[in-house]
């Protein structure tokens, strides 16, 4: 039998999906570790055609399609229409039509199911699973007689126990019924579905019902509900996403110029850094590295050898003028902690009091932060840095003996070629207290009451011993120890 054809739609916009919808497309948001995409990719056989819609955010879902399955058979096809009148999921398709002159599996970019396909099936079926009545306005809705699909509702609340909903999966066989029906501009819930084509292939032809255990990512409850299947705690950010695709590691970042500077980085000192393979816009991806991360293999060996590895290798000094680096430090540490203040008050207003922590009096953050010493903490040392250089992003290979750097800081207000020393070494030293590793298996409590703040976290054996030897290497070598701990302060506050 020939490869299964595929059409994937991510045309669409993320109207539902939270604030990162509008900066990512949705068939790129990640689960345990792969874009939604990818998961759906990996469902076929290596062989299969991916036709592939493409809308909103097309750009980003093109350069990583070029990345992660660069070795697929993959056509993107662009969508003219994907946000406006006479838009949907039924016009994005027809805009994929040239391409679907043969019988071909449809699949929603926002649908995930468990089960293993049978892609050799030939016949038409959909793949269908039962939901709450309350929840099936959402869905097409068919009703199942026999295991074969009788009728249709499209996007209004069913109680017939006989209807289960569409789950955006299906095969069609007899596509040229499919296609002459779905021309049919009939709008449904203000958009052109494609249930005008799925009724005609009802209504003439046999249409099995495929159950499907399914899982539905279409908006922003029902990815987390998801993600909470793999992860403890959702630690995914606004502003940038990880994926780990076969043996590549892609990262992406809603500003291209991260992107850009981080890739400029890693160039700049190619020793310390994974080689970067492939650079599209606002993708760039290596290869996935040996090893484990510090946090894992550590001990008081390779940790001092560690040491002495960032002072050979990584931390080079560079020549900058010092008024230039004052200007720098002042920036990177006052301004950008002042502003984000204040985009805390406008956010919470009146909430920056005293309190008390873990039974201590803690003063307003304003003024804690106006006793901050900041001429002191503008000496900075110029070097070359990483800028996030805790446990969780340094790599130990034990077969190699060395280490890889990851995840490093694209750069130091503004600057990619130098940044302060002081920052390393506090990111170092606060990463040692906050074991991150252990914070995203959620091992932290907290608690408030009308006596205060409660808080603690799991820490390793040898965290107090890690703090020793750092501080010695801090001392031994001339640099300031308290102005680190201050550091410190300032990064956990951020």
């Amino acid at each position: 039998m020939k490869a299964p054809t595929v059409c994937v739609l991510a045309a669409g916009k993320g109207s539902r999906m939270g604030a990162l919808g509008q900066k990512l497309n949705k068939a790129l948001f990640v689960i345990d570790g792969k874009a939604v995409i990818s998961h759906i990719i990996d469902k076929f056989p290596l062989e299969t055609e991916f036709v592939v819609g493409v809308g909103f955010l097309g750009k980003q879902v093109r350069q990583y399609l070029s990345i992660a399955h660069a070795a697929r058979r993959i056509t993107c096809i662009d969508v003219d229409n994907y946000d406006g009148p006479g838009s949907g999921p039924g016009y994005s398709l027809l805009c994929c039509r040239e391409h679907l002159q043969k019988p071909f599996h449809f699949v929603s970019c926002d649908t995930l199911w468990d089960d293993a396909l049978d892609w050799r099936a030939a016949d038409n079926w959909l793949g269908v699973c039962r939901v709450k009545p309350a929840a099936s306005a959402s869905y097409c809705n068919v009703k199942v007689v026999d295991d074969r699909v009788t009728g249709l509702r499209d996007k209004v609340q069913v109680e017939d126990a006989s209807f289960q909903a569409f789950v955006g999966l299906c095969h069609i066989k007899d596509f040229p019924i499919f296609w002459a029906a779905l021309g049919d501009k009939e709008m449904v819930a203000g958009e052109h579905q494609i249930s005008n084509g799925i009724r005609a292939l009802i209504e003439k032809m046999p249409v099995r019902a495929q159950p499907i255990e399914w899982t539905d990512v279409g908006d922003a409850d029902q990815y987390k509900k998801a993600v909470s299947r793999y992860e403890n705690y959702d630690f995914s950010k606004h502003n940038e996403a990880l994926y780990i695709v076969g043996k590549q590691v892609i990262k992406f970042f809603v500003d291209a110029q991260v992107t850009e500077r981080r890739v400029r980085k890693s160039k700049l000192n190619p020793s310390v850094f994974p080689r970067i393979t492939h650079h599209a816009g606002q993708f760039y991806a290596y290869d996935f590295q040996p090893g484990e991360t510090l946090y894992k293999a550590n001990d008081r060996q390779i940790f001092q050898q560690l040491l002495e590895w960032l002072g050979a290798n990584l931390w080079h000094a560079q020549p900058v003028d010092p008024a230039v680096m004052r200007a720098t430090c002042l920036k990177f540490y006052r301004d950008k902690t002042l502003e984000r203040l204040e985009m805390y008050h406008r956010k919470y207003v009146a909430a920056d009091a005293g309190s008390r922590v873990n039974g201590r009096s803690i003063p307003p953050t304003r003024d804690l932060l106006a006793r901050v010493p900041w001429e002191r903490l503008a000496e900075g040392v110029p070097c070359f840095m990483h800028g996030d250089l805790q446990f969780d992003n340094i790599l130990w290979d034990a077969a190699a003996n060395s280490f890889i750097l990851l995840d490093w800081r694209q750069d130091f207000a503004g600057h990619v070629e130098f940044g302060d020393l002081y920052y390393d070494l506090a990111k170092l030293y606060g990463g040692i207290i906050l074991n991150y590793d252990y914070i995203k298996l959620n091992l932290l409590s907290y608690a408030e009451n009308e006596h205060g703040i409660s808080f603690d976290f799991a820490q390793r054996f040898q965290s107090d011993r890690y703090l020793e030897m750092l501080s010695e290497y801090i001392q031994k070598n001339g640099y300031d120890l308290p102005r680190v701990r201050l550091l410190v302060a300032l990064i956990y506050l951020n």
